[in-house]
């Protein structure tokens, strides 16, 4: 077999492999070995069926498909080592006889990324305007914990905790869904639910009723309909306790801590290692959104074409291809969706193992990392952490997405270190901006 290379497109090399008579009568044999395997032909023993039989039997299809498909894996086997390939060969053409063969073969190379930091810019949270928020709210919230009720004879109000029986009627059938169950209210002033807003300015014994429907629950035509009877039985008072050191002393004896300021540091360490895992969890994020955009491939369009043709042939194959076209306005725009689609994940693809080679980081992941994303995962597959370790252990597929994830997390904390940082308080309003490299100017 002779291999020229003929073309060079971006990231497409065209070779023409060329078959001699020898090399096609090495195919035909084969080929009849397979048929006889197949077929029986009236007159023959099965299995001694004569090549010159097949090819009369077959006629122009012996050469143009039979021959040419031994022909092809000749072509597979010896790419097999081909490196970098993206895609599976693409053959453009085919000329075959008895004498020559003459197949051009498209390889389709995994193209080059630049990637372009500077387009690249994260929003990070004020850190201190976080801390200070956590501990506030887990002050309010050992306040609210610990608050004092005490039973008053006047008309609830806001912060006031009301205990109440509840029946719920349906206006249409009658059927009842609670019957006198008791339940208890908080009343905050900014809940809005209709049970809570209507027990403001009733009394111990009073009884309120009300309707509501439920817009999102039913029919186009029928919007159902409840009637609710709320029974006060007491209203309490709610006294919140004053966080001061002899509280924290007595009450939250069990922290074995001494003041206020203790107890404040103790929740400011809790709230800075959420803070950071919740921000490089939130960086990594919002660099995989934009690492399309900041990344330009050398690539040709028939690679892309190409693909896409792939894509849909399995689609059709799994007979999903006409649900998908329906999403969209016409087939043109289904498959625009799914060139984008494409591009966009070969970015992403290609960025990062261009990243993680320039900055020598390893597919390989130890046995330590695998446990510590399993704990991470746990709660998210709605398994306990060691069936989740186990799970990731002994299931290879598991295995492998697992250490993918860990793989890209790495890649996308390295570029992290090179992007722009946009700080924002925690109401979304810009606070100020700074990359690494100018925190890191200043140190110096």
């Amino acid at each position: 077999m002779e291999i020229k290379e003929i073309g060079v497109e971006k990231n497409i090399v065209t070779k023409e492999f060329i078959f001699d008579r020898k090399e096609i009568e090495i195919a035909e044999k084969r080929l009849a070995n397979e048929l006889n395997r197949k077929y029986t032909v009236e007159g023959f023993r099965k299995g001694k069926v004569p090549l010159s039989v097949f090819k009369m039997r077959f006629g122009k299809d012996f050469y143009n498909v039979f021959v040419y498909e031994k022909l092809v894996d000749m072509i597979y086997d010896s790419i097999k080592n081909e490196p970098n390939l993206l895609l599976i060969p693409e053959i453009v053409k085919k000329e075959i006889s008895s004498d020559e063969a003459k197949i051009t073969v498209n390889l389709h190379k995994k193209p080059v990324a630049n990637v372009d930091f500077s387009k690249i810019k994260v929003r990070v949270a004020n850190k201190e305007q976080v801390l200070d928020n956590y501990i506030d709210l887990r002050l309010k919230s050992l306040q609210e914990e610990h608050a004092v009720l005490e039973p008053k004879d006047g008309s609830a109000e806001y912060n006031d905790l009301v205990r109440v029986k509840v029946t719920v009627i349906h206006n249409e059938n009658q059927k009842v869904l609670l019957d006198g169950n008791e339940d208890e209210f908080v009343l905050y002033e900014d809940d809005e639910r209709p049970i809570v807003k209507n027990l403001i300015g009733h009394k111990k014994g009073e009884v309120v009723e009300f309707d509501r429907n439920f817009e999102n629950q039913g029919s186009e035509n029928n919007t159902p309909s409840y009637h609710y009877r709320i029974e006060i039985l007491e209203v309490y008072k709610r006294n919140l306790p004053e966080i001061t050191d002899d509280f924290v002393k007595t009450t939250l004896a069990e922290l074995h801590l001494e003041t206020v300021e203790e107890l404040k540091n103790k929740f400011k360490d809790e709230g800075e290692k959420i803070y950071e895992k919740e921000i490089k969890s939130s960086i990594r994020e919002q660099i995989l959104s934009v690492l399309p955009q900041a990344t330009d491939l050398f690539i040709s369009e028939k690679t892309v074409d190409y693909a896409v043709r792939l894509i849909i042939a399995n689609m059709k194959e799994e007979n999903k291809y006409e649900d998908f076209v329906k999403k969209y306005e016409s087939k043109e725009k289904a498959i625009e969706s799914l060139k984008e689609y494409y591009i966009n994940e070969l970015k992403k693809e290609t960025a990062i193992e261009k990243i993680a080679k320039e900055n020598n980081i390893e597919r390989k992941i130890s046995e330590q990392e695998l446990e510590e994303y399993a704990e991470l995962l746990a709660p998210y597959w709605g398994i306990s952490v060691e069936r989740a370790k186990v799970l990731v252990k002994e299931k290879p597929e598991v295995r492998s997405e697992v250490e993918e994830m860990i793989f890209v997390d790495k890649v996308l904390d390295k570029i992290s270190e090179f992007v722009e940082k946009e700080i924002v308080d925690i109401n979304g309003n810009k606070e100020g901006e700074e990359s690494e490299e100018n925190e890191e100017g200043k140190e110096g």
